[in-house]
């Protein structure tokens, strides 16, 4: 990876965003799980957005698969909010309509250790901390206007949408698991300040959601999400 960026810096090359494949090691038992990109991304190359063979539901690019151009990193804006988790999600969302030229390398190099009671992916810990998933998702959605988006990168606009689908799925499912009172109130603030933002997307997402994970308040539904959770969790590997 190294000997890959030295490359870029003594070409001249101003390649936005370096894509490389990591592996989920999974403490408790063992296992190893990698996610890689090829036959999604050209290799070899340096490609656009445009260049890209497919949207893989469950390969798709997150923190631990990017490296940012430094430049680009600064010429963005982003600003995370303090004291908040999983402003990971941030870091990877926001640069990305900043990012015109790509390079993925077929490498395994990051590693990435889940399973432990106390990180801030296990279940319980993310039902806790769940305030500051809606944060994050609303900051995410109030980032950009994505039909502006649309009309010039319609594969970025694709799976940005997805990427918020995403967020909307895994949060919707922690306030269902939770299912007291304050989180339903929660969970139809989430959807309707989305749906006031725009309609249509609102449309898009829900559709998703409720394709794949979302369930319905009440005793029904907190049974519904127990089962659902399970699903997303060997889907996306997020604990």
């Amino acid at each position: 990876m190294l000997a890959t960026l030295r490359t870029f810096a003594e070409g001249d090359m101003d390649v936005d965003m370096l894509i490389t494949n990591y592996v989920y090691e999974h403490v408790e038992d063992g296992k190893q799980n990698t996610i890689n990109y090829s036959g999604i991304f050209p290799e070899n190359k340096v490609f656009g957005w445009n260049e890209m063979y497919r949207l893989d539901p469950v390969k798709y690019i997150i923190m631990h698969s990017v490296t940012y151009r430094t430049q680009l990193l600064r010429d963005c804006g982003l600003k995370l909010p303090e004291h908040t988790f999983y402003v990971d999600n941030m870091v990877l969302y926001i640069p990305l309509p900043k990012v015109k030229k790509m390079f993925y390398l077929n490498v395994d190099f990051y590693r990435y250790y889940i399973g432990r009671v106390d990180q801030s992916v296990n279940e319980k810990v993310m039902i806790g901390r769940v305030d500051q998933q809606i944060r994050v998702t609303n900051l995410m959605l109030d980032a950009y206007d994505l039909n502006e988006i649309r009309e010039k990168e319609p594969k970025l606009f694709r799976y940005m949408v997805y990427y918020l689908s995403i967020m909307y799925t895994i949060t919707t499912t922690l306030l269902m698991l939770d299912n007291s009172p304050e989180s339903i109130k929660k969970f139809f603030d989430l959807w309707n300040r989305l749906k006031a933002k725009d309609q249509r997307l609102y449309r898009r997402i829900r559709y998703f959601s409720k394709a794949f994970f979302m369930s319905l308040p009440g005793r029904v539904g907190k049974k519904v999400s127990k089962a659902l959770y399970k699903i997303a969790r060997k889907i996306y590997k997020f604990n």
